[in-house]
């Protein structure tokens, strides 16, 4: 005989004192309510809510900019968030270049670096050819460091590789409007979201996967 409705609030509360407290009286609570439902479907059923409060308890998000010296914003800027994104990398890095400048060459060598120490890095450069600053690093293009090319299309010479992405570890993930020059970095007006997530990363790395996949990036 199918139980009662539960009152959610007193549900979702419940999970959160068990998750906090490492209890299971959401799962006693799930029983009583929905006699129906063997014990081991409600202790599945109160380990998914579990899982999907844990989950966005741990997602941070939070904004990034490049502005003015003489404005004064409540955001971290966009050079400080892509320095210490770069030099804090443990395991992997992706990040895209629309554009790069020799501002960017001291953040270069230190991704040379750490693909030298085993850091994976994939690097998706736009119409590589057009861009002399990317001489450097294709030299020291290995197998931690892998360089991926958008060329435009015959048909549409002015499609381009426009998004601005840095990706570390699988944890952090940087998408800003912010181009890897000097006015990207310091001189324009810029902003972008920073984002603690292993299912954003995993959503970005994914997206990379599939163009690569689909040939839309040549590697080099």
């Amino acid at each position: 005989m199918p139980g009662r409705d539960i009152n959610k609030e007193i549900l979702i509360n419940t999970i959160k004192s068990d998750y906090s407290n490492g209890t299971s009286n959401s799962v006693e609570l799930l029983k009583r309510n929905y006699p129906e439902l063997s014990h081991q479907k409600c202790e599945d059923i109160a380990e998914l809510i579990t899982e999907a409060i844990a989950s966005n308890d741990t997602d941070k998000v939070s904004i990034v900019a490049t502005a003015p010296p003489s404005f004064a914003i409540n955001a971290r800027t966009t050079m400080s968030v892509v320095n210490s994104m770069i030099n804090s990398a443990e395991r992997n890095i992706l990040i895209t270049g629309y554009s790069l400048s020799s501002y960017f060459s001291d953040l270069v060598d230190v991704i040379i670096n750490k693909s030298q120490r085993g850091i994976f890095v994939k690097f998706f450069v736009n119409d590589i050819e057009s861009q002399q600053e990317f001489d450097k690093i294709l030299r020291y293009k290995s197998r931690f460091l892998n360089i991926y090319n958008y060329k435009p299309v015959d048909d549409d010479k002015m499609s381009a590789l426009h998004a601005k992405v840095l990706s570390v570890d699988g944890q952090s993930t940087l998408i800003t409007s912010a181009n890897l020059s000097y006015h990207g970095q310091q001189g324009n007006i810029e902003l972008g979201t920073k984002i603690e997530s292993k299912s954003v990363a995993k959503q970005i790395d994914d997206i990379f996967t599939k163009l690569i996949f689909s040939k839309v990036f040549v590697q080099l």
